[in-house]
């Protein structure tokens, strides 16, 4: 039987080339008086955008204050001089120009500016937030999906590890896609992005489902959707259809629209986010697309129905369950490596001692077991995943 659930994405959306440009605009019909930008290290700067968003603010009278420097895998440091700031010159709207570090930061700072207690609480979930500032989107690469999403991921560096929470009150109320803006995006990042995207809404299919389950079948198209036009957007960087749909899809792989109906658990994100919490300098997508198959592998007893429905959809392959699903992980592999994706952790610098060490960090020192409803991931599971990759 389907799940009762709740279901809105209040994200207005405004998609199409040079839609930045109308960011004024957009911000006033809100109310926006006092604006916090955030933004990465300094490409936003030399492309010219902030400049052009810049122009646009002042036309339409809005004061605002920029915040630079979130860097991938974003670190509580900057949330903090966020919120000082919100708070100093009383902003009552953030905007993030960016992907998904520059979009989490800004949800954290959202929440933390209204709130007086720990800035690592809400990651933490000490408490939940009750109140936000609103945030607005201008997205520049297509990938974390946090543009329409309900989480919030940030670095602690101190503990050497990620933390996240979701809240409905933190989706940004509006979000402006402009595809062209992704054509600087190098094809490592794009490659990135494309396996963060596939595995937003694979991790949602996996999840417990009826036979004839409506959300599978959007899941299923999404990702046949992204396979295709992911690699022709990673072949070729200023192809406007390909970056267009994988920005479309980014967005809606995240929204939760492809998990409706179904409770759902992110295994390979969780043991991903041990990976780049540990070591930072490993992206996130990278670690995904290593992680991936061997999760599948390890599950194929538990998952081959599933597995196989996936691999005659996306891939068109024939044959019995076990034989599809096996050739589906496989093919998923290929793909990756298409992409230009290590398959090994050896190949990022991760030893055999250190496996154990990123075990300790998921299961949080044995205490924790992630949900599966036949094959929980205990300590010996989440081991015996790292250890076909190691």
């Amino acid at each position: 039987m389907m799940n009762q659930f709740e279901f809105q994405i209040p994200t207005k959306l405004y998609f199409g080339p040079k839609k930045e440009e109308e960011v004024g605009q957009i911000l006033s019909s809100y109310g926006a008086k006092n604006v916090l930008i955030v933004i990465g290290k300094s490409s936003v700067i030399k492309s010219g955008l902030l400049n052009r968003v810049s122009k646009s603010l002042e036309n339409e009278n809005i004061t605002y204050y920029i915040l630079a420097g979130v860097r991938a895998n974003p670190t509580f440091d900057l949330v903090i001089e966020g919120k000082n700031l919100a708070k100093q010159h009383n902003v009552d709207f953030i905007l993030a120009i960016g992907g998904g570090s520059v979009i989490d930061t800004a949800k954290c700072i959202g929440v933390n500016a209204l709130y007086d207690g720990n800035i690592r609480d809400f990651n933490y979930h000490v408490v939940a937030p009750t109140q936000t500032l609103p945030v607005g989107v201008i997205l520049t690469i297509s990938a974390a999906g946090s543009e329409m999403s309900n989480s919030c991921v940030i670095q602690d560096d101190v503990m050497n590890k990620k933390m996240g929470f979701n809240s409905e009150i933190i989706r940004p109320v509006f979000a402006i896609e402009d595809p062209e803006l992704t054509y600087s995006v190098s094809k490592e990042q794009t490659a990135y992005g494309v396996v963060d995207i596939l595995m937003h809404t694979l991790e949602r299919y996996f999840s417990d489902s009826d036979k004839y389950e409506l959300a599978d079948e959007i899941a299923l198209g999404l990702i046949k959707h992204v396979v295709d036009v992911g690699l022709i957007a990673y072949n070729e960087l200023e192809n406007y259809e390909a970056r267009a749909k994988l920005m479309l899809a980014s967005s809606i792989s995240h929204s939760g629209f492809t998990s409706i109906g179904k409770k759902y658990t992110m295994p390979v994100h969780q043991l991903e986010h041990a990976v780049s919490g540990r070591f930072p300098k490993i992206a996130h997508g990278l670690g995904l697309a290593i992680l991936f198959p061997a999760w599948a592998k390890e599950y194929l007893p538990y998952e081959s129905k599933k597995l196989a429905k996936l691999g005659r959809y996306v891939f068109e392959l024939e044959g019995k369950d076990n034989e599809v699903a096996e050739k589906c992980i496989n093919r998923f592999s290929k793909y990756f490596k298409k992409l230009g994706m290590p398959s090994r952790l050896s190949e990022v610098g991760i030893s055999e001692q250190q496996i154990l060490e990123l075990v300790d960090i998921v299961s949080q020192k044995g205490e924790r077991i992630i949900y599966h409803r036949s094959h929980p991931l205990d300590v010996k599971v989440m081991y015996d995943i790292f250890s076909r990759v190691k």
